[in-house]
């Protein structure tokens, strides 16, 4: 990886548990592909250093789990699994082998975004981490569906996919498109059907805030799930929908309304982007999983085929 990065990445594993690894899943000194540093990062076994601060993060979270729970211990098989059934270490290490070079300036964006997000949630800057998610949310808008359909032989399917995701209700730009591709890919997934809550636990203002982020919503937003004022539970394919109203009713203070999110009415704007962060923060990684999968899946298919 180029000297001018902003971060560099460690090895936090121990010594057990990388004797299962395959040499490819390891991470070295340098030219470590992206998307296993991506990979790695997000489901919280990765050291990173902001190289102008030498700040060290640890991230030990796992944001391909709801409740974040680590697994450094499992993992060489339990992240393999989730990818698929039966799927192991060694057919992920075949399939970053294979995929290092491809769209590495994407998935390089992405590990920028996604480092300067853990950075400054280490420094407790949660509205900056805030910019960086988004920053990545809007990086992958176009580039999911396009490089899920172009990860396979089956062209009909990948037309229909495509034709799905341009039909019907006409939305606006990137993130339009990707709330099409959040609806068409979890279509016949009983992940769809679930919701993504956000914790309100405070010890003081935790009604006031609670009262703002849910009056931001639309009612069809809001998941059956939600525990007033302590969870506000959003309905799956509408994550997408809250992190932008969130963006606009801060960041762009939309057309003056009384919706807007004013920072007269908040004690510390930290405190209330670090409440939303982490779900934010699971609920792309579950895209960026579901993505992943297929495309690994479909290596490993083809490869079948091949031998």
């Amino acid at each position: 990886m180029a000297s001018c990065f902003p971060f560099e990445y460690f090895e936090c594993l121990s010594d057990t548990v990388l004797s299962k690894l395959p040499e490819r899943l390891l991470v070295k000194e340098k030219d470590n592909p992206e998307l296993l540093l991506i990979l790695r990062l997000l489901s919280g076994v990765l050291t990173l250093e902001h190289v102008s601060s030498t700040k060290r993060i640890y991230q030990k979270d796992n944001y391909f789990s709801s409740d974040l729970k680590g697994i450094s211990r499992s993992w060489s098989n339990s992240f393999p699994e989730l990818l698929g059934e039966g799927y192991t270490a060694e057919k992920l290490s075949m399939y970053i082998e294979s995929s290092k070079f491809k769209n590495r300036k994407f998935y390089k964006n992405i590990l920028s975004e996604l480092s300067y997000f853990f950075y400054y949630q280490k420094i407790k800057v949660h509205s900056s981490a805030f910019v960086y998610l988004y920053r990545a949310l809007e990086h992958v808008s176009y580039a999911f569906p396009l490089i899920y359909v172009s990860k396979t032989d089956d062209f009909s399917g990948s037309y229909r996919f495509l034709k799905d995701l341009m039909s019907g209700e006409k939305e606006k730009g990137e993130l339009g498109f990707l709330k099409k591709f959040v609806n068409t890919i979890y279509r016949d997934d009983s992940i769809r059907e679930s919701s993504v809550d956000f914790d309100i636990t405070l010890s003081s203002e935790q009604e006031h805030i609670f009262g703002l982020l849910k009056s931001l919503c639309r009612d069809n937003m809001i998941s059956d799930s939600t525990v007033e004022p302590q969870t506000l539970s959003i309905k799956y394919t509408e994550v997408g929908s809250f992190f932008i109203l969130i963006r606009n009713r801060f960041f762009h203070f939309m057309n003056g309304g009384a919706n807007n999110i004013e920072t007269s009415r908040l004690s510390d704007i930290d405190l209330l982007f670090g409440l939303l962060n982490k779900s934010f923060l699971y609920w792309l990684s579950t895209l960026l999983l579901a993505v992943v999968s297929h495309n690994a899946l479909e290596f490993d298919e083809q490869q079948f085929r091949l031998a």
